[in-house]
């Protein structure tokens, strides 16, 4: 075919090709809108899913702070007159839970009377307050895990002070003086026996009582 012959063809090509392009580019153009809605929409969703895992999120905090906030005082039935039988087994507990979770417990003291806490400056006559102090060796790990036990505590009790340094011939070791403070409700006797207290001695000593362990060998001594 010459050239003259050829002409037609290439021009019905063209125009053919031109042609289909003109038909084809309204759907292209709608497929190409339609994935950008999708892709947005895609994107709204993953964000709606993402500030709905945030509020179940902000809603389980809010629930653990509430839980912790609103924990029952312990009372004790069978407490004598004595203050410290009130706290039953809790002044075990907080002392057994270090033990097994891997903590040496060097030195212990207690307090009945803590100046500073606030349930003993304003409702003393209704709730028995003993401060713990102890001074415990171990790593992070284990102080991490040991707190997280005081803070799961089913009663009502305060992690009142801590203050932590490495062992000096072992970073790895940690040293931390704790103030866990406990909490329980006076039973009758208990009350009646302050009030009469209250009435002869208003302004009494503090009662403390110390009971000091042996001090433990220090890691690696």
């Amino acid at each position: 075919m010459n050239n003259q012959q050829t002409l037609p063809y290439i021009i019905g090509l063209v125009l053919s090709l031109v042609l289909g392009i003109y038909l084809l580019y309204p759907k292209v153009m709608s497929v190409y809108t339609n994935y950008n809605e999708v892709k947005t929409k895609t994107q709204t969703v993953e964000q709606t899913k993402q500030q709905i895992a945030d509020l179940k999120a902000q809603k389980e905090n809010y629930e653990k702070e509430e839980k912790v906030s609103t924990k029952p005082v312990y009372k004790n039935d069978i407490a004598t007159i004595d203050p410290m039988s009130s706290f039953g087994v809790m002044f075990e507990d907080v002392i057994q839970s270090a033990k097994y979770n891997g903590l040496k417990l060097r030195t212990i003291s207690y307090n009945t009377s803590p100046a500073e806490d606030i349930v003993q400056k304003n409702i003393s006559t209704d709730y028995n307050v003993c401060a713990i102090s102890m001074q415990l060796i171990g790593t992070y790990m284990q102080f991490r895990s040991y707190f997280q036990d005081i803070y799961n505590y089913p009663y009502l009790i305060n992690l009142d002070k801590i203050s932590i340094k490495p062992y000096e011939n072992n970073k790895r070791i940690l040293i931390a003086d704790v103030t866990v403070t406990l909490y329980s409700a006076k039973n009758e006797a208990q009350k009646a026996a302050v009030a009469a207290a209250a009435a002869l001695a208003p302004q009494g000593d503090q009662a403390t009582g110390p009971a000091a362990t042996p001090e433990a060998p220090m890691p690696g001594m």
